[in-house]
Parts: structure tokens; C-alpha cells; sequence
């Protein structure tokens, strides 16, 4: 048997990159930008970096399926 907590909270975590992959790469840029002289509300990701929080949202949604069914 998997772990059902932990399954559930990795397929959230996915799922969210997944669902709105544009909102998480500007959330991590807004992030990156602490400390520097650009201010955070004028950051904006580039379009493979949203590709790829995409991919990877539908990579751990994968994952916490492979954890919440113990595959």
C-alpha cells in the first residue's frame, strides 16, 4: 500500500506547476528578483521556462500517482 498523504500533497504540488505553469515561473522569478535593482512586479518569465514548469508539473503529478498507488 502507498503513502495516501504523501501522494496527495507531490500530485498538488504537480498539479499546480501543471494548471498554471505561467503564475509558478513569474512567482519564481519574483522570487529571484530579491536583491536585485529590477523590481519584482516588473519580472517576466521567459516562455521556455513556463514550457518547462509545464512539463515538469505534469512530470510530478506522475510521480505522486507512482506514490499515492505504490507503483
Amino acid at each position: 500500500m502507498g503513502n495516501p498523504a504523501l501522494g496527495m500533497i507531490v500530485i498538488t504540488i504537480g498539479a499546480i506547476g501543471a494548471v498554471w505553469p505561467y503564475k509558478t515561473a513569474r512567482f519564481e522569478e519574483q522570487i529571484d528578483a530579491i536583491g536585485s535593482k529590477r523590481s519584482a512586479s516588473e519580472v517576466e518569465p521567459a516562455d521556455w521556462k513556463v514550457s518547462l514548469n509545464r512539463i515538469f508539473g505534469i512530470g510530478i503529478t506522475l510521480f505522486g500517482l507512482l506514490v499515492l498507488f505504490n507503483i
